[in-house]
Order: structure tokens, then sequence, then C-alpha cells
């Protein structure tokens, strides 16, 4: 009876410390070894994300962008550029950029972090004014030519409207209705060129002429935008 007792007593010392063994096994090698695997799989595989955003316009002639890098990594390179033309970044929060833009076009925001791991996020702005006003349709009755304008953004500005005759002659409208964007301009030379801006300056010169008139006696409009004295240079 003593002898089985003793014999009892040793399995359960071995089993006991077979347990301790594991534990410590587990607590000082297995689980340090996972964490810290753990921590350098997401140091070399952690990609920053970013949230990028248009804002609107109130002049249709600029508007601000502003993105937002979420990365619990510092930043290693930063790129932002608008038809691939770089942008002046102001940085307004953690993380947190904006920039004022002045052209329509495609936004490409690039991040990368310090490990190499980078996204890239793009976005189109397509809320400013770049285009001119256009002649929707005509009608020369009367030595009156009428014109039917329209801008379909920043509106027109009927304070721009004038024509240069064929003499050179400035001619301001005979009248402008503002309910129907309709101009009417006397056509009393062989040739009138029309000039008509909308708010964000951005002009059209429409070309009429009865030389060209066809067989109904309809005079042949040459819509254009005006070219920017500027850019011509």
């Amino acid at each position: 009876m003593s002898q089985y007792t003793y014999s009892n007593s040793r399995v359960k010392q071995h089993t006991r410390s077979s347990r301790s063994d594991f534990s410590s096994l587990l607590l000082f090698y297995i689980l340090p070894f996972i964490v810290v695997n753990g921590i350098l799989f997401f140091l070399v595989t952690a990609k920053p994300q970013c949230k990028l955003t248009v804002g609107e316009t109130n002049d249709y002639q600029t508007t601000v962008i502003s993105f937002q890098i979420q990365s619990h990594l510092p930043t290693k390179n930063l790129s932002v550029t608008l038809n691939s033309e770089p942008l002046e970044l102001t940085r307004s929060g953690k993380n947190t950029y904006t920039a004022t833009v002045s052209h329509n076009g495609i936004l490409d925001v690039y991040v990368e972090n310090f490990n190499g791991m980078a996204t890239t996020a793009y976005e189109h702005v397509n809320v400013l004014d770049e285009d001119p006003p256009s002649v929707l349709d005509y009608l020369m009755e009367d030595d009156i030519l009428t014109l039917n304008l329209s801008d379909s953004q920043s509106g027109i500005d009927y304070t721009s409207i004038h024509a240069i005759n064929a003499q050179g002659m400035n001619i301001p409208p005979l009248s402008v209705n503002k309910a129907t964007a309709t101009v009417t301009f006397p056509m009393d030379s062989d040739d009138l060129t029309v000039f008509a801006k909308d708010l964000s300056a951005n002009e059209v010169q429409a070309a009429f002429s009865t030389h060209t008139a066809d067989a109904s006696g309809t005079v042949i409009l040459d819509q254009t935008p005006a070219k920017d004295p500027a850019s011509a240079q």
C-alpha cells in the first residue's frame, strides 16, 4: 500500500512538472515569438490609406482640395499633382493637407510609408468653369441679329457683351433679355463679331457675315473661344 502511494505521488509530481514546463515554454517562447513576428509583419506590410475630397466652388475659378493620410506609420514620401503638375500643399492638421486649384483635371495623390508600402488616390476636378458661353441659335431679320446665349456653369456676364463691325467700331447690343439670355445687335455691316464672357472671364467670339449667307439669306455663324492675350504671347 505504501509503495503504491509513493508511485502515484511521483506520477502527479511529473505531471505538474510537465505542465509547468509547457506553461513556461508558452509564456516565454511561443507567445513572444508570435507577438514579435506579428509586429514585424505589420511593420513590413502596413499600407497607408488616403481620404481625398474635392470641395465646391464659389466663383467657379478656384476650389480647395483636401486629403487625410490614415496610417500608424510615418510618411516617407508624399506628392500631389494636378494634370502631372505639382501642387503647393498647406498642412491644416495632423496628417491633413489642403491645396487650392484653379484648373480642372486629374488629381493624383501618392503616399508612401517609411516601410516602402504606398498607395495612390485619384479624383477628377470638374467643378471649375473653363468653357466660354455658347450661341445656341441666332436669327437675322430686318437687319437685326438676334442671339440666344448659354453658359451652364458660372453664368453669362451681360456687361461684357459687345460687337465689332467691319469698320472696327464697337457696337453695343440693342437689347439684352437676361431671362431668356437673348441679345440683339444691328446688322448694318457686312461683318459683325460678337464677344461675350461668362462670370469666370471665359470669352467667346462669334463671327457673322452676310458675304457667306446661304441660299435662304441666313448668315453663317463662326463661333470660337476668344484667345487670351496673355496666353498668345
